[in-house]
């Protein structure tokens, strides 16, 4: 068959940007012919639906103008002859064909199940936004409803799909991807505490670095960029000198700092941006690694963590993180607060017979995570839309 694979182009290099090759491998080792069909993520000039959008009116509401840009172009893209098209991130629902399979890890999420939140915390444009999410969800309503079949990665997902679409539970299958690499042996240093994420909106790694001004009884460790780091480095620069409260709220907008504050060790070890070697080492001396976001659709480097041996500390809004962790057996799930990731560090690190247990049964469940697996998960839902009539 013919499979045309649509995605937006972000301009970067992220985790769904790392399933695509596996998406494209599994279906040409099938005999299928796949193609891309690609539309920029940022929109080229301020113009919707032919129109010219003044700047005063775009940016008063950002995400409203901005993501329908996108899906209306994906919407108006000439599709070459396909038997299928095999939709990705937000946006690319919209493309016009008879049978669509979306691999589907997310909404766009501030229009959806995080609209309430991004209001709350006043993020920009929020005085519009709710409004705007409204509107968004009206236009994307047909665009759900001419999916044949949704592979998702979690019963969060899963959920959000219900609430928000009324996608029956017959059009949801799984589809799980595996990490990007697996620890060809568990790691048996336990040298720091890691946290390995971007700095962005629902990832709160402000909660990891004032679990680490607490104390973890070892260094900690962070890796990672993103649009919050040079704001969540200054915070944790003015932490460490005792200027910034413990329980600061972590969804406040935070102002851009064209430096990066300097942040002492003593408090916590920011990486940056690293290579795969260098990551690997990290994962391989980490006693413990922690992932603080809230309501994640699914976790690639917590089955990397996992796959080294390494007990995994998630929290219980943490959605489909909360799914990859049994309690107390591969890992802790406790509150998202910064004294209770602390209290979990410390409970696993002062006790090192069940820090080793723990990281053995890690390791034993991320090993169901493999790409033969995702594989086969894909081609059912290939199967799944071309044997119906949708």
């Amino acid at each position: 068959m013919r499979i045309a694979l649509a995605k937006p182009d972000w301009g970067i290099t992220g985790g769904f940007e790392l399933v695509i090759p596996h998406l494209v491998d599994a279906l040409e080792s099938e005999g299928h012919e796949v193609h891309r069909l690609e539309v920029p993520g940022p929109s080229p000039e301020r113009v919707l639906r032919g129109t010219a959008v003044p700047d005063d009116i775009w940016e008063a509401a950002p995400e409203f103008f901005g993501y329908l840009s996108v899906r209306d172009r994906f919407a108006a893209l000439p599709v070459p002859e396909a038997d299928l098209v095999l939709t990705t991130q937000p946006g690319s629902t919209a493309i016009r064909h008879p049978r669509k399979l979306a691999v589907f890890y997310h909404h766009h999420r501030v229009a959806y199940d995080l609209a309430e939140i991004y209001v709350h915390h006043a993020l920009p444009g929020h005085e519009t936004h709710l409004h705007g999410a409204q509107l968004i969800r009206q236009v994307e309503e047909p665009d759900f409803d001419s999916v044949g079949a949704f592979l998702t990665p979690s019963d969060t997902v899963r959920d959000r799909l219900r609430r928000f679409n009324s996608v029956s539970d017959d059009r949801l299958l799984p589809y799980q991807a595996a990490p990007a690499f697996v620890a060809p042996e568990p790691g048996s240093r336990t040298e720091h505490v890691l946290c390995v994420s971007r700095h962005e909106y629902t990832k709160r790694t402000e909660l990891f670095v004032a679990a680490a001004y607490l104390g973890f009884g070892l260094p900690a460790v962070q890796v990672g960029e993103g649009g919050r780091y040079p704001a969540v480095r200054e915070w944790a620069a003015r932490l460490a000198a005792a200027e910034a409260p413990e329980e600061e709220p972590w969804w406040e907008p935070r102002p851009w700092y064209p430096d990066l504050a300097d942040v002492p060790t003593t408090l916590i070890d920011f990486r940056g941006r690293v290579g795969d070697g260098e990551l690997t080492d990290l994962y391989d001396r980490a006693a413990v690694v922690v992932a603080p976001a809230y309501d994640e659709d699914y976790g690639l480097t917590l089955l990397e963590a996992m796959s080294f041996g390494k007990p995994v500390i998630v929290c219980r809004d943490g959605g489909g993180l909360t799914e990859m962790v049994e309690d107390g057996v591969t890992g802790l799930i406790v509150d998202p607060t910064p004294r209770a990731i602390a209290e979990g560090v410390n409970s696993l690190v002062e006790w090192p017979e069940r820090l080793a247990e723990m990281g053995a049964a890690a390791r034993a469940a991320s090993l169901d995570y493999t790409w033969e697996r995702a594989a086969r998960q894909l081609l059912a839902g290939v199967e799944t839309v071309m044997g119906g009539t949708r």
